[in-house]
């Protein structure tokens, strides 16, 4: 298993893959990097109002494109968010009616700004520099599992996207302009959801025996 890094200035073509350019936030300690997702996340789990939502937005864009990323990562970063809101929005529609409207977009709009800033920090931040610095704030297995739980977020949004265009391929109704309609949010689950799963299972045990091998937690 290989997690690509390219350096040069831009990215390669899948989300929250690490980008290697010359920012003040790739100049910034991981650890710094981390307590910053924390707080900004903290806050969008906390904002309720439209222009504590806003400010936020506003804010984490400002952090996102200092790091000198592309409007193409963005879009790549936050795409499956944003049809991750038109859906529950279109559920609270469906339970609450037209009073569902501002309680769905605002849960959608929470989930993303929870995760924006944890995009910055894997786009910014090379595997050995995160390495060292969870190290430094937590035993060692906690940060081993933190650490793979990360790194492994860009290799499964480029299996999401491989086992979707697979499934394309095949005649899956899994397509952006499909799956605003709700009748296809079954064949998601199907197609999408559950070989990405199974890949999952296989990659994890693939690494804890990796993990093994080289006698991680051996404490004879």
């Amino acid at each position: 298993m290989r997690f690509d890094e390219k350096a040069g200035g831009s990215s390669i073509g899948f989300a929250f893959q690490y980008c290697a350019n010359e920012s003040p936030v790739h100049r910034m300690g991981a650890g710094w990097k981390l307590l910053l997702s924390g707080v900004l996340g903290g806050l969008a789990i906390a904002a309720r109002s439209p222009w504590a939502l806003g400010i936020l937005f506003g804010t984490d864009l400002i952090y996102y494109f200092a790091a000198r990323l592309r409007l193409i990562d963005f879009w790549r970063d936050i795409r499956m968010f944003l049809i991750q809101m038109v859906i529950i929005t279109i559920l609270y529609l469906i339970k609450y009616g037209s009073e569902g409207l501002w309680p769905g977009f605002r849960t959608g709009m929470q989930i993303l700004l929870l995760f924006l800033p944890a995009a910055v920090f894997l786009r910014t931040t090379q595997g050995s520099q995160m390495m060292r610095s969870l190290k430094r704030m937590m035993p060692e297995r906690l940060s081993f599992i933190l650490f793979t739980s990360l790194r492994f977020i860009p290799f499964f949004a480029r299996e999401f996207r491989e086992i979707a265009m697979a499934q394309r391929l095949r005649g899956a109704p899994i397509a952006p302009r499909q799956l605003w309609n709700p009748i296809h949010w079954k064949d998601v689950f199907q197609c999408l959801m559950i070989p990405l799963m199974v890949r999952a299972l296989k990659t994890a045990k693939d690494a804890a025996l990796s993990a093994e091998a080289r006698g991680f937690g051996d404490r004879r």
